[in-house]
């Protein structure tokens, strides 16, 4: 371990922190996690990550400037390599120096990346598309997230907020409401959470879907409606239809526009329903420009949870 080059990777989500001590190998040599605070404030926030990173060293006997660095993967909007933090909604955080706050705290440099481009990095280095260079990575979880390399780089576009496929209309102005203040966001009808709220306020109508969950309407999830669709119940099977049909279609552009070699999809949503996920790829082999899609690898996510920690650190102890 002496003379090992390792960096800590931070993954900031919006209810949990997460610290790693990553090697260049993209192994996680210890790490610890705790829900965020009540206090969401961003020196609340910064205390409550490096109290993370003291117990990680310890257990493998190292002291802080063993790390070259550290990464964060924040789910935010992050203006390049600045280290601010544009827009974090579930913090409630705008234009926030984070980078630079934990800096100070932790004495090591710091480079802060959305979340879905340090899962991009960690897939490409050491998970289910590495030795590729043209990669597109899209996650549907609670939300629906996009990370780009090309070339063999991150690309994280002008103002650092590349990828943002979420975001990508799929309706018009009248269209649902998301979570970014627009209207018509692929996100708004296929993020986890959105799809939730929507299938509750349903649900009431919907006998068969109230069923699956055993009548706590407070309890349904994508899954839920997974079940019926297995069944073969044709609301489930019209809904996995219509929404996977849009995120297919919103992926087929994008394979359009990128020509990437890799598309790999992962995130709770896609992993816990199958159906919709197999919608979803049909759709893209259907509508993307044929020349486009030759070649085109459709890969699942292999790094679960560490994505975003691996990433990271790979990002800082490979410089780029």
């Amino acid at each position: 371990m002496p003379g090992e080059r390792m960096a800590l990777g931070v993954d900031l989500g919006a209810t949990n922190a997460r610290v790693a001590v990553v090697d260049a190998s993209g192994r996680v040599r210890a790490a610890r996690r705790a829900r965020l605070g009540e206090d969401r404030s961003p020196e609340a926030v910064t205390e409550q990550v490096a109290g993370l990173v003291g117990p990680c060293l310890d257990e493998l006997g190292l002291g802080q400037d063993a790390l070259a660095g550290v990464g964060v993967g924040a789910a935010a909007q992050v203006r390049g390599a600045s280290g601010v933090i544009a827009l974090a909604p579930n913090l409630g955080w705008r234009e926030v120096p984070f980078g630079a706050l934990l800096a100070a705290r932790l004495g090591r440099p710091v480079r802060v990346l959305n979340d879905l481009d340090a899962i991009a990095w960690g897939e490409v280095r050491h998970g289910a598309a590495r030795g590729l260079r043209d990669v597109l990575v899209v996650f549907c979880g609670t939300g629906i997230g996009g990370g780009l390399v090309l070339g063999g780089r991150l690309h994280s576009g002008a103002g650092g907020v590349a990828g943002e496929i979420g975001h990508v209309k799929v309706r018009g102005s009248d269209g649902a409401l998301c979570g970014c203040g627009g209207r018509g966001c692929v996100e708004a009808y296929l993020g986890g959470k959105n799809l939730s709220d929507w299938l509750r306020a349903v649900a009431p109508g919907w006998p068969a879907l109230a069923e699956v969950c055993g009548g706590d309407l407070s309890g349904l999830h994508p899954g839920c409606v997974e079940t019926l669709a297995q069944r073969g119940e044709a609301r489930a099977c019209a809904l996995w239809a219509e929404r996977g049909g849009m995120l297919g279609e919103v992926l087929a552009n994008a394979v359009t526009l990128l020509n990437p070699s890799a598309l790999v999809l992962g995130g709770t949503v896609l992993a816990g329903a199958p159906g919709l996920r197999q919608e979803v790829e049909r759709v893209l082999r259907a509508r993307v420009l044929a020349v486009s899609g030759e070649g085109l690898q459709l890969l699942s996510a292999a790094l679960g949870d560490d994505a975003g920690l691996v990433g990271a650190a790979a990002h800082v102890l490979e410089e780029r």
